[in-house]
């Protein structure tokens, strides 16, 4: 188990003292859960939906159709769909993520709940459209990233998303930033690598499976993170033209 993968199995759930029945503390606490509580005052509610119609839109999706996510942790992005009428389905390598999914969607239209590395996705079960948000500087190099976006090119019937993908023009600006913000940075996050892309990569990956690809700065006022990282686009178009 690398160091990322025993740090989202050990995050705090405070499921137990929320009430389900208020959507924006369940999902602000799915999110908390995710990760975006440690820079800053957190991103505001209304940033999160603003950013999720955006999603819906460039993954066109079908009316009542279905969504899946590689890297999905506790779930918030999936419950978002599923309140919109979309069956969803999810996979995150952290056996706490998974619980919490399955926790949170029980009597729910999940489809499917996997536990395993983002390489190990299963390409049976097909859905109209495949994201992930914020897990692809979590890979170990761009052959790995390369397997998993097969993967979802093979698990999708329409388009593809990547989210929050650190962008390699950018890197030293992210690490200045994080040092300001954390002077010790370098040892508190020791072992704990990052992967930064530069967009060629994605390119040649479209080009390689007809593919249209898009790139766009991400959709989130108020994200610390904002200004080094961008969002991927994959659409099907360029195959059904030809």
């Amino acid at each position: 188990m690398n160091r990322w993968q025993e740090i989202w199995n050990k995050r705090r759930v405070q499921l137990a003292d929320i009430d389900r029945t208020d959507k924006r503390a369940l999902f602000l606490e799915l999110k908390r859960i995710d990760g975006y509580d440690v820079v800053e005052d957190g991103i505001p509610y209304e940033s999160f939906m603003k950013q999720h119609e955006e999603i819906r839109a460039a993954l066109c999706l079908p009316e009542k159709g279905s969504v899946f996510e590689v890297g999905c942790g506790a779930g918030a992005s999936l419950w978002l769909f599923q309140q919109d009428g979309y069956s969803v389905g999810g996979m995150d390598y952290s056996e706490q993520m998974i619980a919490v999914l399955t926790d949170v969607f029980r009597g729910g239209t999940l489809r499917e709940a996997i536990c395993a590395e983002a390489r190990q996705l299963p390409r049976e079960e097909k859905y109209d459209a495949v994201f992930s948000t914020s897990v692809f500087h979590y890979f170990p190099d761009e052959s790995y990233a390369q397997e998993v976006m097969e993967g979802m090119l093979e698990k999708t019937r329409g388009n593809i998303a990547i989210l929050d993908v650190h962008d390699a023009t950018k890197e030293e600006e992210f690490f200045a930033f994080r040092r300001q913000l954390d002077p010790d940075y370098d040892e508190h996050y020791r072992g704990l690598n990052k992967l930064f892309y530069d967009r060629s990569f994605f390119e040649k990956f479209a080009k390689k499976h007809g593919l249209t690809v898009s790139f766009n700065p991400l959709a989130l006022d108020g994200y610390w993170n904002a200004p080094f990282v961008y969002s991927v686009f994959f659409s099907r178009e360029a195959e059904r033209e030809d």
